[in-house]
């Protein structure tokens, strides 16, 4: 794979990321370049504008992207983001960029970049449908954890309710006994003493 692919590739991603995860910063950034929506904008319509924007050549808007992306995926540590090549974001419109400058005329150069821009919205909406999948698979995963961990402390709880209640029935056992013995060894001790010196015949006088 060629730099400039690799590059495309990584940008995409990072565009992607972006417009997926975190809307709202990218709304705000086309609103200060003009960019204005009527009620909250899809993921796609984010997705073409930007594309637009990029295949305009607005340098500016590349270079606020770029911070914007730098920005989040410093936040995180997820497989979308890529590091943030210099210029990664602006390759985009560099590349629709040279497609008109080298073409015969400008319509076909203006035809080139749209296509190139229809491309990058195409790859943009697979890898959006991509992501989406894997973070609903993530989500899935950590909602099994939490199931598991959830079942392991109820019986982990379950058994320590079981071992507290076997010791104090050991307990009330061993008290019962201390008790029976304790009964029992009254009941010998009594039976064992000599008989009391009531009801003894008289003792005989000397004649």
């Amino acid at each position: 794979m060629s730099n400039k692919q690799s590059q495309y590739n990584q940008a995409i991603d990072n565009l992607t990321y972006l417009v997926l995860n975190y809307p709202k910063p990218v709304q705000e950034l086309l609103t200060k370049s003009n960019v204005f929506f009527q009620g909250k904008p899809s993921k796609q319509q984010l997705v073409n504008e930007v594309v637009d924007l990029l295949k305009d050549g607005d340098y500016a808007f590349a270079k606020a992207l770029e911070t914007l992306i730098a920005r989040f995926s410093s936040q995180e540590n997820d497989q979308f983001w890529g590091a943030v090549a210099k210029g990664a974001v602006g390759i985009l419109g560099g590349l629709f960029k040279k497609k008109k400058r080298s073409s015969s005329t400008s319509n076909n150069g203006a035809a080139q970049a749209a296509a190139q821009a229809a491309a990058a919205k195409r790859d943009m909406e697979m890898r959006m449908q991509r992501m989406r999948e894997e973070q609903e698979r993530k989500r899935r995963e950590a909602e099994e954890r939490r199931r598991q961990e959830e079942a392991r402390r109820r019986e982990e709880e379950k058994k320590k309710a079981e071992a507290a209640k076997k010791k104090t029935n050991m307990m009330l056992m061993i008290g019962g006994g201390v008790v029976v013995l304790g009964i029992g060894a009254v009941v010998l001790m009594k039976s064992g003493r000599p008989p009391m010196p009531y009801g003894q015949p008289p003792i005989p006088m000397p004649r």
